[in-house]
């Protein structure tokens, strides 16, 4: 959901207390149209700004927030020359306005940091003291708004001002005559919205049922309730003076009882089900967010990745069933060599001209491996017998010689398609920018990726280390070379090795050390196992286990490729907590 002007007045409130005077760190770019900020007050704090229309926000995250674009942006590097290293001075709000300006002091003097968060109209822009514009997220041209060009040297305009009317001045009187004007066409929510400044349809809604009891009042306000809601509109906006927030979060109205929690605001939802107080606007934003997935700040690394790859595992299974198809049947080849044999046999009979042949199979063949009555060979007219049959030889020893080839081709395309699929599971699996970059290096050795060359001394990652209920170590290798390297490097012959079962996925490793395994660190293991794999969002998977000493790397394949025997099974819920 949006945020509104006074939800981003109670987040300034919280990042006061948090962040002045603290030095910025570091400045990465998560996505196209995010910004994130690293600033120490003596702890670390990972700033998130962003302008993209789905998911404008302005929060501090409980994650370190990576670089998810390839390159740095104009207003990136700028950043980087401005605020990398200057102190967050002030943070401020325009009244009733969802803007919030970030004041740094740096080496190269003062600049504001202006986040616009407006839905689809938000942006990020750096402010030079005169108020020019230094860069902005999201450039605008003169060609789409004259009234406020958004480009360097020009000067900051600020949003417009809404015609409505101020909440703090609200009367009965002018709310009586608003409502008359309106002529009652709308919700009286929807009235509010358009007729008062910094009202948002949650908010308005929330005042109106404080107000009358209801949501959605019918027929003509009464006076007292016109004043009821005059005095809720007030002290609703006296709040940003007062500081008295209380944070919640609730489901949204017609949701079922076990739906997530939805909605989030800096006051009680006391209109919707399921309210829940929580500590601060921040967390009830957090907490949101989390229960609809976010926003992948990775999203574009990775369309870029799963485009090449899917058009690579288009390209091998075209291959695989070319190849599939010319494989040529047991019996389709002991045709071909009936056929030209029956010509040469009968060649005294063919007349000049012939375009067929007619015989029995069974004349032919003692072993009756052919079941037809009979069989129509074709023949070209301008060829001998001689000709026609040695056409159909040449086609036969073609057809024999691919059989033999084939099978081995057949495999190695099987093996390509698997390693890709499993490096589409890495990607999908991914959590964070290194574990991307380890998947864009496979797929760059594996030709997927042209141009690109893995960094000297990037940073290959380690497998995730978990600990099952009697402490036994589990290893999850969670990309191919992870996996390679959890089986062969980090295990030890007697180790209990788990694999989902027919699907790309984690090697994972009991440390057992041939000791017996207790059932709930081996059920523990097989949810990881089955939680990073593709089959990560069934409700249930069958997970592999055996002795790691059965486990075998196979030949010319890639890191990770495995076979295994003498395994058993288990079918277990995917998931990575505790028992």
């Amino acid at each position: 959901m949006p945020l509104d002007t006074l939800t981003l007045s109670a987040i300034a409130d919280e990042l006061r207390d948090q962040l002045l005077g603290g030095r910025v760190q570091r400045i990465v770019r998560p996505s196209a149209l995010a910004l994130g900020l690293e600033i120490y007050t003596g702890e670390r704090h990972q700033l998130l700004l962003s302008a993209e229309p789905a998911d404008a926000v302005v929060l501090v995250t409980t994650e370190k927030l990576r670089r998810g674009e390839e390159t740095a942006s104009p207003l990136q590097l700028l950043l980087r020359k401005y605020v990398r290293g200057a102190r967050l001075r002030a943070i401020e709000q325009p009244e009733l306005e969802r803007v919030l300006r970030f004041r740094f002091e740096g080496e190269h003097g003062e600049v504001e940091l202006v986040c616009e968060i407006m839905g689809r109209l938000s942006n990020l822009i750096l402010v030079a003291p005169d108020r020019t514009i230094l860069g902005a997220a999201k450039p605008v041209p003169p060609a789409i708004n004259r009234y406020r060009t958004i480009l360097p040297t020009h000067p900051y305009v600020p949003p417009p001002r809404q015609e409505k009317e101020h909440p703090l001045l609200l009367t009965p009187a002018l709310l009586a005559e608003m409502l008359r004007a309106d002529g009652g066409g709308l919700p009286l929510w929807r009235r509010l919205v358009q007729g008062v400044a910094g009202i948002s349809p949650l908010l308005a809604r929330e005042l109106v049922y404080r107000a009358t009891g209801e949501v959605e009042p019918e027929g003509r306000l009464s006076d007292e309730a016109v004043r009821n809601l005059v005095n809720e509109t007030v002290g609703m906006f006296r709040l940003a003076e007062t500081h008295n927030w209380r944070p919640s979060i609730a489901r949204r109205r017609g949701d079922p009882a076990d739906a997530p929690l939805r909605e989030y605001a800096p006051y009680l939802l006391t209109h919707l089900p399921g309210r829940e107080e929580v500590a601060s606007i921040q967390e009830a934003i957090r907490l949101v967010r989390a229960a609809a997935g976010g926003i992948d700040p990775y999203a574009r690394v990775r369309q870029r990745l799963k485009k090449a790859l899917e058009e690579q595992i288009g390209r091998l299974e075209a291959r695989l069933n070319a190849q599939r198809e010319a494989l040529a049947p047991e019996e389709e080849l002991e045709r071909l060599a009936l056929q030209g044999n029956a010509i040469l046999a009968m060649a005294w009979e063919i007349q000049p001209g012939q375009t067929e042949l007619v015989v029995n199979p069974q004349d032919f063949l003692a072993d009756g491996a052919l079941s037809a009555t009979e069989l129509r060979i074709p023949l070209d007219p301008a060829r001998s017998p001689a000709e026609n049959a040695q056409s159909y030889f040449e086609e036969y020893r073609k057809r024999k010689s691919a059989n033999e080839r084939l099978p081995q081709l057949i495999a190695e395309t099987e093996m390509q398609l698997a390693y890709l699929r499993q490096l589409s599971t890495d990607m999908d699996l991914a959590e964070d920018r290194a574990q991307l970059d380890a998947v864009r290096d496979e797929l760059a050795e594996a030709g997927v990726l042209a141009g690109h060359k893995r960094a000297k001394g990037a940073p290959q990652g380690e497998p995730l280390m978990a600990r099952g209920p009697d402490g036994t170590p589990i290893l999850v290798g969670r990309n191919s070379r992870q996996n390679d390297l959890v089986t062969f490097r980090r295990a030890a012959p007697d180790d209990l090795w788990l694999h989902a079962h027919g699907v790309p996925g984690a090697h994972v490793i009991i440390k057992s050390a041939g000791r017996p395994v207790d059932e709930r660190t081996l059920r523990q293991a097989a949810r990881l196992a089955a939680y990073y794999s593709a089959a990560r969002h069934e409700a249930h998977v069958q997970v592999d286990y055996t002795e790691r000493r059965y486990v075998r790397h196979i030949k010319g394949a890639p890191a990770g490729m495995v076979t295994y025997t003498r395994e058993r099974t288990l079918i277990v819920e995917p998931e990575t907590g505790e028992p």
